[in-house]
């Protein structure tokens, strides 16, 4: 039988330890890091050619504006499933695979994390058929890496005797990350590889063996599985998921389940984890730097040094350093610490929790606005807002605001008065005065708000007519 694979992308992370690149509400996949595209982005494009279906993603409701936005740039037929909340690996995969189930795509489903970095993907292409004829014997197939170090970060999957086709093993047992001692135990044995996160396996299947060893999470998806298409997104049931137990498919299926495979696979791989992963993989000067577009050093060795937009960092007599600079938060670690920053976040956590959460970017259906000042009693923003878009028709009760033209031609209403602006001309609209923006014209619109008042809040949005169906305050 002649398959397609149905990739499932799954884009719920969060990437902490790369913070303060990577927050809550912009997580280290949706991060241009090693080149111009996000890793969600290289992560579609491995799965672009005739062999592959159209792309399953799963990602948070809240990421699901620049999921799409990201999504749209490099291909333009795909599905994007919404959870509510995360819920671990296990219940992300099911609700793909129900959606699979039901669409008539029983093709085998190839599941990859958004945000790893491959560069020969290729290998692992070369091994689908082998992986695909499991799958027809009902396995459940991992792709293992092969290691190429012990790695304290990873954790382990022991291969046992060899199947029918060549390269291919029975799994033995999962472990967890190991200390150093054991992971180089592990890596001289040669039985032991790194667990990637991808997996290839029949929809089906997969559901009947998570309804084997974890019934309440197959019982809780199966109900939630009432798709709803909302905006151009796919929700499940929210009540019914809320529900669901969060367990990872390790711990969940494949730790207890007697049909796993493993196909271990020599790619060059890393989970960019950590900002030790990422300067290992980053390009760097003749003094082992890594310097972003605005970086330099003089007398300075093995230092990584990012910055957001033009902030300049400069380094002098500097050894061994990571210093990572964003809109609001600035990381100095010696690069020997950094396993620790998870013991700094708690304390952020209890300080300055918004700095784990917030970034200077904010995603709407409509486009995008950047926060680029904000002090008391007044804030600053670049919206844009692409083409034949319409922000809801609203007013606020706290706030006046300034809009200036920077591109593009601003279809305005301020109370009664509809109007167009176009570069260098502004408006302004009083607290209290029912306003509207929007761009129909076939180029992007750029405009600068200026806020002033007592409260500058996002709640402070009372909407009247909004194309997108949205209640409350993100506008």
């Amino acid at each position: 039988m002649s398959y397609k694979i149905t990739p499932v992308i799954l884009a719920g992370g969060i990437g902490s330890r790369l913070w303060p690149l990577s927050r809550k509400a912009m997580p280290k996949q949706f991060l241009s890091l090693l080149s111009d595209e996000s890793l969600l982005q290289s992560t579609l494009k491995r799965v672009i050619s005739s062999r592959f279906n159209p792309p399953i993603l799963v990602c948070n409701e809240e990421h699901r504006f620049i999921a799409k936005s990201q999504v749209s740039e490099v291909v333009d037929d795909f599905t994007l499933l919404l959870e509510p909340e995360g819920k671990n690996t296990a219940p992300a995969i099911a609700l793909a695979a129900e959606y699979a189930v039901q669409n008539g795509l029983m093709d085998p489903l190839l599941v990859m994390p958004a945000d790893h970095h491959i560069s020969d993907f290729e290998k692992l292409i070369a091994r689908l058929d082998d992986a695909i004829a499991l799958c027809e014997q009902q396995q459940l197939i991992t792709f293992a890496i092969k290691p190429t170090a012990p790695h304290t970060g990873y954790g382990y999957i022991r291969q046992g005797e060899e199947l029918s086709h060549e390269g291919c093993f029975k799994v033995v047992e999962f472990k967890e990350k190991p200390a150093q001692t054991l992971a180089e135990q592990y890596v001289l044995s040669g039985d032991y590889n790194w667990n990637s996160g991808m997996f290839l396996f029949l929809p089906n299947v997969y559901l009947n063996e998570l309804n084997r060893f974890a019934p309440k999470i197959a019982e809780s998806v199966t109900k939630a599985a009432e798709f709803k298409e909302d905006l151009g997104f796919l929700r499940p049931n929210n009540t019914v998921l809320s529900t669901c137990p969060s367990d990872s498919i390790d711990y969940a299926i494949l730790e207890r389940s007697d049909k796993v495979a493993v196909i271990p696979i020599d790619l060059n791989w890393s989970d960019i984890g950590s900002f030790s992963a990422l300067s290992k993989l980053a390009d760097k000067d003749p003094f082992g730097n890594y310097l972003s577009s605005q970086g330099v050093s003089v007398d300075s060795d093995n230092n990584l040094l990012i910055s957001e937009a033009d902030h300049t960092i400069a380094a002098l007599g500097v050894t061994n350093k990571a210093i990572i600079h964003t809109h609001d938060a600035t990381l100095v670690a010696d690069k020997n610490a950094l396993n620790k920053l998870p013991e700094l976040l708690k304390q952020l956590t209890v300080s300055a929790s918004d700095k784990l959460t917030h970034h200077q970017v904010v995603f709407r259906p409509w486009g995008n606005y950047r926060t680029l000042v904000e002090s008391v009693g007044f804030k600053v923003k670049k919206i844009s807002v692409n083409c034949g878009a319409t922000l809801s028709t609203q007013r606020h009760q706290h706030r006046a605001e300034h809009w200036v033209v920077v591109s593009g031609i601003a279809s305005v209403r301020v109370g009664d008065d509809e109007f167009e602006l176009s570069a260098d001309q502004s408006c302004y609209i009083a607290a209290k005065q029912i306003h509207r923006l929007a761009n129909y014209y076939h180029e992007p619109l750029v405009v600068i708000e200026v806020q002033t008042g007592a409260v500058l809040d996002e709640c402070d949005i009372e909407r009247f007519e909004d194309e997108y169906g949205r209640n409350g305050h993100n506008s």
